[in-house]
C-alpha cells in the first residue's frame, strides 16, 4: 500500500459526482479503491464523532447506500499536493438548498486515509453525535 499519484487522485476526482450521481455504486467504490487502499479516519463533518474502518474503499460503500438517493453533487474545485488532496462541492441534499462543502484528504504510506470534511452542522450536533442521524432525519 502506498500513497496514490496525484494522477490516480484527480482522475478520481472527475468521477466522484458524475458517478454517485449517476447511481453506480459499483464503479463509484472501485473508483475509490484505487486511491484507498488502506484504513480509514475520517470526520463528517469536523466536530462530529469519528468514524473509521479497516477498508475506506468499504466504508466509502456505505456511505453511498445511506445517502446517494438523497444527494446530489457537483464538483466545484479540486486541488492536489503531495500526500494530500481537497476538493469543494456544491451539494443538494433532499429538497434542501444547496450547500458547499470543504473536503481535505491525507494518505499515510501504509495507505490509511485521512478524511475531514467541513460543512454547517447545527450547534446542537455536538462531538459525540453522529451526525448522520441528523442529516437523513431531514429528508426521511
Amino acid at each position: 500500500m502506498t500513497i496514490p499519484t496525484r494522477r490516480a487522485r484527480l482522475e478520481h476526482a472527475a468521477k466522484h459526482c458524475p458517478l454517485w450521481n449517476e447511481g453506480n455504486r459499483e464503479a463509484w467504490v472501485a473508483s475509490w479503491r484505487t486511491i484507498a487502499t488502506g484504513a480509514l479516519n475520517m470526520n463528517d463533518p469536523v466536530g462530529t464523532e469519528l468514524k473509521h474502518g479497516p477498508d475506506a474503499a468499504d466504508y466509502m460503500g456505505h456511505t453511498f447506500d445511506l445517502f446517494q438517493r438523497h444527494l446530489n453533487m457537483q464538483m466545484l474545485h479540486v486541488k492536489a499536493n503531495g500526500p494530500e488532496m481537497a476538493w469543494v462541492i456544491e451539494s443538494r441534499f433532499g429538497k434542501s438548498p444547496p450547500t458547499i462543502s470543504i473536503e481535505t484528504f491525507r494518505w499515510e504510506a501504509d495507505g490509511t486515509l485521512h478524511v475531514k470534511t467541513f460543512y454547517d452542522m447545527p450547534s446542537s450536533v455536538g462531538e459525540n453525535d453522529d451526525p448522520y442521524r441528523f442529516l437523513l432525519a431531514k429528508v426521511e
